[in-house]
């Protein structure tokens, strides 16, 4: 499978999905053992934690279903 695009992916999701999945990502949220917990990065996005929680499961879909399909 080739690499998307740059950009194409993030186009996929909403500014503060992407904003959530940085925040993650730079932090250490998908690192094992997790560095941080989803309410740090609500926290750090200012938001509920539900709501971080909710970005996060979103944006992970999204990307997901674009690499492995529909």
């Amino acid at each position: 499978m080739s690499p998307a695009a740059p950009g194409i992916l993030e186009s996929l999701l909403s500014e503060r999905q992407r904003e959530a999945i940085a925040v993650a990502v730079d932090r250490g949220y998908y690192e094992i053992p997790r560095q941080m917990s989803h309410e740090d990065v609500a926290a750090a996005v200012d938001c509920a934690p539900s709501t971080a929680a909710e970005h996060l499961r979103k944006a992970e879909s999204k990307l997901l279903q674009s690499v492995v399909g529909d």
